[in-house]
């Protein structure tokens, strides 16, 4: 650019001496329009500059916040979520392992009561050995209808204990928009590290990763965002 303003300078200087009017104003419209370029690059530059570090402001201020405020509020939660979890599945265990041996009593009798039933089948069975059986039957009702109730009851307490996904799904989907945001400026921070970097580094390097869209953003953030990109969508196309 120097070189371009030395070489105009030194042609004006020859056109005055020789006193060439049309050549001295051509010269002096393209050492103005190579001022008004030098000053508008200028201008592009700053500009850029100021908008890198408004975003970088941002984003830092940002991360900072969440950093003190939403990561340790996401850990509570995590916490909270593998505690209901762990009682959730305690409270499962132990109705398991109570209604395993009902289960298993229930089978035996019915085993029994199937061998005996058998033998009365093909006629094996003496009159006494049948009033006993009878008798067999009878209790084998009666317990196996206490053991039914019981065996509900702990299918009621399992389905109760599962409660605990609706409130747990709730608090890991925010935890998962919290990981989401913070990715977000992360991301947006090392493209505006990128940007002051050399521009053949740039150009080795991927292209730049717009932030996701994260749910539960206010209206004035997301507006801001906007703004932000369209912003530095302008000043790219403009070459700064």
């Amino acid at each position: 650019m120097n070189t371009d303003l030395l070489g105009l300078a030194k042609d004006l200087v020859t056109a005055l001496e020789k006193g060439d009017e049309v050549a001295v104003g051509v010269l002096l419209d393209e050492l103005a329009g190579l001022r008004e370029t030098q000053l508008f690059k200028e201008i592009g530059r700053l500009t850029r500059q100021l908008h890198d570090s408004m975003i970088s402001f941002s984003v830092e201020a940002k991360i900072t916040a969440m950093t003190e405020r939403d990561i340790p509020d996401a850990k509570e939660r995590l916490r909270y979520v593998i505690s209901m979890t762990e009682q959730a599945a305690d409270q499962t265990l132990t109705v398991v392992e109570t209604l395993l041996p009902v289960s298993q009593v229930l089978s035996e009798q019915i085993e029994q009561l199937s061998t005996k039933w058998d033998r009365f089948l093909g006629r094996e069975m003496p009159l006494e050995e049948f009033k006993a059986m009878s008798e067999e039957i009878s209790l084998h009702f009666k317990e196996s209808k206490i053991s039914l109730q019981q065996v509900q009851s702990g299918l009621n307490d399992i389905l109760m204990a599962q409660g605990f996904q609706d409130i747990t799904g709730q608090i890991i989907r925010r935890v998962i928009e919290l990981v989401q945001e913070l990715e977000g400026s992360m991301v947006k921070m090392i493209s505006i590290a990128g940007s002051k970097a050399p521009k053949a580094a740039l150009q080795q390097s991927q292209p730049e990763l717009p932030g996701p869209v994260v749910p539960g953003v206010d209206d004035k953030e997301g507006g801001v965002a906007t703004n932000q990109v369209d912003v530095d969508d302008l000043l790219s196309s403009l070459g700064f």
